[in-house]
C-alpha cells in the first residue's frame, strides 16, 4: 500500500519518497517511470525494485485528486461504470468497463525518457524477477487489468497483484479468467476498508445504504443517488463482478463530526478512503506526503518506527502452488 500511495506524489520526488517512506526501509529503487512533463500526468504508475527479495512492484496511481487539475478530469472519466463495454481480447464474452479500458491503454501507452514501455520493462527483467500490480482507487481497479495484460505478454513470469480501494474492472467471464486454473489463479487480492464506500462500487452499491453507524449519514440526496445507479446498472446488463480474494480491513468511524450530517457523510467518505487510512488501517506508517481535502498540500520527512509495519499484509507473498 505504501507503494501505491506514493504513486500519488510528484513523480519527479518518487527516488525521494521510496528512501523517505519509512515502511520501505531503505531497500527500494526506481526502475522504471514514464516521460512527465508535469508534477500530474493523467495515469500515472512506476516501477521500483526491492534489492533484498528481487521483486519488482508496479505502483499505478489512483485518480489524481486535485480538481483544479486536468489530470483529475481525465481519471474521474475512467472512474465511471457506464458506457460501451469492451471486450476483452480473444476471450469470449469477457468484458471490462469503457472507462476501465481507456485507463489500460494509456497505461500501456506510457514510455519512459528512452522509449521504454511497461510492457517492455517487465520482458527485460531476468526471468527469475517477480511482478507484483499494486494500486489505490482506480489505480486499484486497474490492478487486475493490467496485470492480466502483462501476463498474457509474459506467460513465463511470476505474475501476481494486490489492489487497495479499486472497483470492479469488468463482468462475470472476466472475473472467470482470473479464477481455477488460469495463471493468476490465487495470485490477485482485493484489499479494501469495510467502510469505503469506493470498495463496493459496482457490485454492492446498495449495500452502503445507511452505511456509518450512528451517523453520519447521508440522508435522502445519497439513497436517491445510490438507487439510481444501482438501477441504471442493472438495467444496463453490465453484470460487474469482483475480482481476486477479498481481503477485508474493519473501518472505524471518526468520532467528531461536523453538526452539517450530508458534509459530515462526504468527510467520512473521503477519510475512509484515503491511502493514509488503509495504511493505518495495516499498522503501517504514513505517507512521506501529505493529501488533504483532495490535494497534496505538502512534502513531510516520517522518522516513524517501521520495523513491524505492514506485516499484516506484505508486499509480495507466496503465490498459491
Amino acid at each position: 500500500m505504501t507503494l501505491a500511495g506514493i504513486a500519488y506524489g510528484n513523480p519527479g520526488r518518487i527516488p525521494s519518497y521510496l528512501a523517505e517512506a519509512a515502511a520501505l526501509g531503505g531497500a527500494w529503487s526506481l526502475q522504471w517511470m514514464p516521460s512527465a512533463s508535469d508534477a500530474a500526468p493523467p495515469n500515472f504508475a512506476f516501477a521500483a525494485r526491492d534489492h533484498d527479495t528481487d521483486v519488482v512492484v508496479i505502483a499505478i496511481r489512483g485518480t489524481y485528486p486535485n480538481p483544479l487539475s486536468p489530470a483529475y478530469w481525465s481519471d474521474t472519466s475512467e472512474d465511471s461504470p457506464f458506457g460501451d463495454m469492451v471486450s476483452w481480447p480473444n476471450v469470449g464474452d469477457a468484458k471490462i468497463g469503457h472507462g476501465t479500458a481507456e485507463g489500460l491503454k494509456r497505461l500501456i501507452a506510457l514510455v519512459d525518457d528512452d522509449g521504454v514501455s511497461l510492457e517492455d520493462f517487465v520482458a527485460a527483467l531476468p526471468a527469475s524477477t517477480a511482478v507484483v500490480v499494486t494500486g489505490h482507487s482506480l489505480g486499484g481497479t486497474l490492478t487486475p487489468v493490467l496485470a492480466l495484460a502483462l501476463a498474457q505478454a509474459d506467460p513465463t513470469r511470476l505474475i501476481s497483484a494486490t489492489s487497495f480501494a479499486g472497483m470492479t474492472p469488468g463482468n462475470a467471464a472476466f472475473a472467470n479468467l482470473f479464477g481455477p486454473g488460469t495463471r493468476l489463479d490465487g495470485r490477485v487480492r482485493r484489499v479494501y476498508n469495510t467502510l469505503d464506500t469506493v470498495s463496493y462500487g459496482w457490485d454492492r452499491v446498495l449495500e452502503t445504504r445507511g452505511f456509518y453507524e450512528p451517523s453520519p449519514k447521508g440522508g435522502t440526496i445519497v439513497d436517491a443517488f445510490l438507487l439510481a445507479t444501482a438501477l441504471r446498472l442493472m438495467t444496463g446488463d453490465y453484470d460487474y463482478t469482483a475480482v481476486g480474494l477479498p481481503v477485508p480491513l474493519q473501518g472505524t468511524v471518526r468520532p467528531d463530526q461536523p453538526s452539517c450530517t450530508l458534509i459530515a457523510y462526504v468527510m467520512e467518505n473521503l477519510h475512509q478512503h484515503l491511502p493514509n487510512t488503509y495504511l493505518s488501517l495495516l499498522g503501517a506508517p504514513p505517507l512521506p506526503f501529505s493529501i488533504l481535502f483532495g490535494t497534496i498540500v505538502a512534502d513531510r520527512q516520517d522518522d516513524t518506527n517501521a520495523s513491524e509495519a505492514e506485516k499484516i499484509l506484505p508486499i509480495t507473498y507466496t503465490p498459491a502452488a
